[in-house]
């Protein structure tokens, strides 16, 4: 294991600087009462679904339900339990300072996304649909406009958690081959040159071929930390395949990072916290099918703030926009960019003070 002192920190903080570096974060970088975030919620299913899983792989931590239904419920559970966790945010709020252009995540949380919109620092969140036959392009990650991607689906979209061996399936089957991961992420990964990892389950077998879908290319550095040590042939066989190199624990890692990276000027800044109901406003802003319902949120609260008139626009060309749509005036690349315009038109309308 190597020590954080004897890592050459002026080559990485250059390569954060020029775009490219990496992180990828696990499931134990969140932790509830002492567990990674995702044994949470699998006891949480075995404790209040035992009689409805027909089988669970421990090691692999997948279960088998007894029928649709059954895994249906599960993942209205997996949601349900998931939001309902307020996250240290310590963490998360050095990963969104910290100017990596894109951070990947395998588990299906929001919290990264929840606290840098509830601080103030513009992003894009997506996440993988396994499901799907074509695959929804990204914006080009950026330093200043970082993408924030869950490869392993999120909470807010049932179909996209991965919770039995058919979802991991879909999942691999899809983001190796068709219709394979978008573009602009792909193109992304592909010129990142160091990469970070934190709290990874590295002795899963599916987690390495996750790896070799994200960095499987031998021009890259690749660091990682855990919480719990790694196995020693785990470790082994991760620098024979993959070139990763094990650091000092997860937390010491981050903090020496975030301290250099402070020292070369690669931080956003952050603003002062928004509220809790417009942090219900951003969460539906980031996880709904639509703009409609946080824009109905938007305009009730602008009727005590002077804001009606900006967010009758908004509405106004939210309208306009799916009109367009249907009509076929629109390809998928220009609604798109519109929509998140308006996506971030909606979000400084949340960080404006009331008039």
């Amino acid at each position: 294991m190597r020590d954080l002192h004897d890592l050459d920190w002026e080559t990485i903080t250059d390569y954060i600087e020029s775009g490219q570096a990496a992180l990828l974060i696990g499931p134990e970088i969140l932790r509830i009462e002492g567990r990674p975030l995702d044994q949470a919620w699998r006891n949480g299913l075995l404790d209040k679904f035992k009689n409805k899983i027909a089988y669970h792989h421990d090691r692999e931590g997948l279960l088998l339900f007894s029928t649709k239904i059954a895994k249906n419920d599960a993942a209205r559970f997996v949601r349900k339990f998931v939001s309902e966790q307020a996250p240290e945010e310590t963490v998360l709020k050095k990963i969104a300072q910290i100017k990596f252009p894109l951070v990947v995540s395998t588990s299906p949380d929001t919290g990264l996304s929840d606290v840098a919109y509830k601080y103030g620092v513009r992003h894009r969140f997506s996440y993988f649909k396994n499901r799907s036959k074509s695959v929804e392009d990204v914006e080009e990650p950026q330093a200043d406009l970082p993408l924030f991607y869950n490869l392993c689906g999120t909470v807010n979209d049932d179909e996209s958690l991965i919770l039995d061996y058919e979802d991991l399936f879909q999942l691999i089957s899809c983001s190796l081959g068709t219709p394979g991961l978008p573009p602009k992420l792909q193109a992304a990964l592909d010129k990142v040159r160091i990469f970070f990892f934190i709290g990874f389950q590295f002795e899963k077998w599916y987690t390495q071929l996750l790896l070799r879908l994200l960095c499987g290319h031998e021009e890259s550095e690749k660091y990682a930390t855990n919480h719990q040590r790694v196995d020693d042939q785990v470790s082994a066989f991760l620098w024979s395949q993959f070139q990763i190199e094990f650091l000092d624990n997860g937390q010491s890692f981050l903090d020496m990072l975030y301290e250099k990276c402070a020292a070369r000027n690669l931080l956003r800044p952050l603003a002062n916290p928004v509220s809790a109901d417009d942090v219900a406003i951003i969460r539906l802003i980031q996880t709904g099918k639509d703009l409609l319902a946080p824009l109905e949120r938007l305009r009730q609260r602008a009727e005590h703030n002077g804001q009606t008139h900006d967010v009758t626009l908004l509405l106004a060309r939210y309208n306009n926009l799916l009109e367009e749509k249907k009509k076929g005036m629109l390809d998928s690349r220009d609604y798109f960019v519109e929509y998140n315009r308006l996506i971030d038109n909606m979000l400084n309308l949340l960080a404006t003070p009331s008039s």
